[in-house]
């Protein structure tokens, strides 16, 4: 929790204020104290930070394309597509494709200059 003088409000997580609904917890009681102290002050739920996207761009048909121009022998392909839940063997069982994310960082696990090359691009922009 925080008190904000220059907007006139307390501050708190998400996390704190679910704390500080429930009756007699240590996060109510820090809240009544804090509203005690600052009756004019406004109670507000701090939104997270929006998390910045350092890989925009790395689609799935950017991976794809990737994929089969770096592999020669189309097993990391094969494995891509079992992953998409595209392989023959995933679409007989019906299997569902794995999240982005896990995809995501399976390609770039497996393929390190890719995930260089956006570390590059994010440290010289910040």
């Amino acid at each position: 929790m925080t008190i904000n003088s220059k907007n006139r409000t307390i501050e708190m997580t998400k996390k704190f204020a679910a704390a500080a609904a429930k009756y007699g917890t240590e996060e109510y009681k820090s809240l009544q104290n804090a509203r005690r102290d600052y009756p004019d002050f406004k109670p507000v739920v701090k939104k997270a930070a929006a998390k910045k996207d350092s890989y925009k761009g790395l689609t799935y048909e950017y991976m794809e394309k990737y994929i089969k121009s770096h592999d020669n022998e189309g097993k990391v392909l094969a494995e891509y597509e079992s992953l998409r839940g595209k392989s023959e063997e995933a679409q007989e069982l019906g299997a569902e494709t794995a999240s982005y994310g896990e995809i995501r960082k399976w390609f770039l696990k497996t393929y390190p200059a890719v995930k260089n090359f956006y570390e590059k691009r994010t440290a010289a922009i910040a």
